[in-house]
């Protein structure tokens, strides 16, 4: 029998405010882990302290929206992709979708250019339970929106801070201007992200390695399929 979700696609994502990083440096970390479970402060390669602004907004977001305990029982990650892009290569996977489906995952998204696009409805809807299908019912409601029922589509503010849940539905913009685009994420969960390709961070041993095969059709940091 299918299982659907609740209807709780398609929410606005939270404009947490401006921030100016120095993205001079041309870098990529994918999904580095950056602090662990029953700890509160992170552990960052000398490197990425430049990114540690964004950190501390996103601790303070968490704190104050679910409480200290949601960031001390957490695992915490650090993507940052300063890299050249162009239409073909937009930086980031392709098509509407959302972060952390089907799981409690936080993620905080910044980018200098080329901002997220994202789907939002006044009609919140379901979904089958199944990341595959999922995507298809998510690029069916953006493709068709309407109007009167509150659909719009609407492009994040360069240089700001948002957050993501599972219910925010987005995808990379399709105006890419060809240059070096900065994209900055930081994941909040209470499960291990060890997909095979994922960033190691020497200064945490303690974090479990990566071990699983990434899926080719959807970059599930928990490792769905």
């Amino acid at each position: 029998m299918t299982k659907l979700t609740p209807a709780i696609y398609g929410t606005a994502p939270k404009d947490l405010g401006e921030l100016k990083l120095d993205t001079s440096e041309m870098m990529f970390w994918l999904y580095l882990p950056i602090k662990m479970p029953g700890t509160l402060a992170e552990r960052l390669p000398e490197q990425l302290t430049q990114y540690m602004e964004v950190i501390d907004r996103v601790y303070m977001d968490v704190i104050k929206t679910y409480g200290r305990p949601r960031w001390k029982d957490s695992y915490v990650y650090l993507s940052v992709k300063v890299l050249h892009v162009t239409p073909d290569a937009p930086g980031n996977r392709p098509g509407w979708h959302s972060d952390g489906f089907l799981t409690d995952d936080l993620n905080y998204i910044w980018a200098d250019r080329n901002p997220t696009e994202f789907f939002i409805t006044d009609r919140p809807f379901k979904v089958v339970e199944d990341h595959k299908e999922s995507m298809q019912v998510f690029h069916r409601m953006a493709s068709f929106t309407l109007p009167s029922a509150g659909d719009r589509l609407e492009h994040a503010k360069v240089n700001h801070l948002y957050r993501l849940d599972q219910t925010v539905i987005h995808r990379v913009s399709l105006n890419v201007d060809s240059g070096k685009r900065a994209f900055v994420k930081v994941s909040v969960s209470d499960k291990p992200y060890v997909q095979l390709g994922n960033s190691i961070n020497h200064l945490l041993p303690e974090h479990p390695r990566p071990s699983l095969e990434r899926q080719a059709e959807r970059n599930c940091p928990q490792g769905g399929a």
